[in-house]
């Protein structure tokens, strides 16, 4: 665990310390018994419980790292009491305080969805979070109710963006390109009586190239302008595609631009893409 990791832990203690009702908030070692005198109930418990190392599928540009954790809201209550009721109210608070934030003061970011927290939302969100569940009963303990939650940040971005005649259309998300290997338009002719055969050169042939990235904007009117500017470039002319890494390919035609999968929504609208271009001569 490292400073960034215990910054966002504390912003998320700092939330829940700071909703109605609750006198105590803590943060735990994973697995650590915690005891709260009986006058600090309704009290918070922020626990870790793992993290994980993210990239968008298929785009190996930036590394996300994804920090699971749960909080237990505690307290003597009783299922079926009035106290157990409002111990429930508490809890739903905690997570609409944390909802209220997402960014958890702008420590938090947007980043690639996670099979572990799938039942988590929004599943691309700086923050994520799971319904609140009654933990089980255990004798001569407080009742518990347990929220599951996640919240990332980006470890490694990329350093370059590509562009279209020098229009950087890709430079609000993760991006990877790969090129393919120039092709040689051989013909291979055989004659009767000849050993051998005949190989006519017929020059250069195309080069295909695909990008894989996410698009990103404040709103979903701002994505579908971005993707909207980027099919503009499909009208079988050619252009200069500059690659992230600064290279120049001359006479490219922009074949299809493809959405893979659904928008995600979290502080920003994302759409994972895949873009085909074609370069028509060297």
């Amino acid at each position: 665990m490292n400073t960034t990791d215990l910054s966002i832990f504390e912003a998320i203690r700092r939330t829940l310390s700071q909703v109605p009702g609750i006198r105590t908030a803590r943060l735990a070692q994973s697995g650590q018994q915690v005891e709260i005198p009986l006058s600090r109930y309704v009290a918070v418990i922020l626990e870790p419980t793992g993290d994980e190392g993210l990239r968008w599928p298929d785009i190996p540009a930036g590394r996300y790292r994804l920090l699971h954790w749960q909080a237990a809201v505690l307290d003597r209550a009783v299922p079926g009491t009035r106290a157990f009721e409002a111990l429930v109210s508490t809890a739903e608070a905690c997570r609409a305080a944390l909802f209220a934030d997402l960014s958890l003061g702008a420590l938090a970011e947007d980043g690639p969805p996670s099979a572990r927290s799938g039942e988590l939302l929004p599943p691309g969100g700086a923050l994520r979070l799971g319904p609140t569940q009654l933990a089980a009963a255990v004798a001569g303990r407080p009742t518990r109710l347990v929220l599951e939650g996640a919240a990332g940040y980006w470890t490694e971005r990329m350093s370059g963006a590509a562009a279209i005649d020098d229009e950087s259309l890709f430079a609000s998300g993760p991006h990877a390109v790969e090129v393919g290997s120039p092709v040689r338009r051989l013909v291979d002719q055989s004659f009767n009586g000849l050993a051998g055969g005949l190989s006519l050169d017929l020059g250069d042939g195309p080069r295909e190239m695909v990008q894989r990235g996410v698009l990103s904007a404040a709103t979903a009117e701002g994505l579908a302008l971005l993707q909207a500017a980027a099919e503009g470039f499909i009208d079988g002319r050619c252009y200069t595609f500059t690659a992230p890494d600064g290279t120049d390919f001359r006479n490219c035609r922009v074949e299809r631009f493809e959405r893979i999968g659904p928008v995600l929504v979290g502080l920003k609208h994302q759409q994972a893409y895949r873009i085909t271009y074609r370069q028509l001569a060297r």
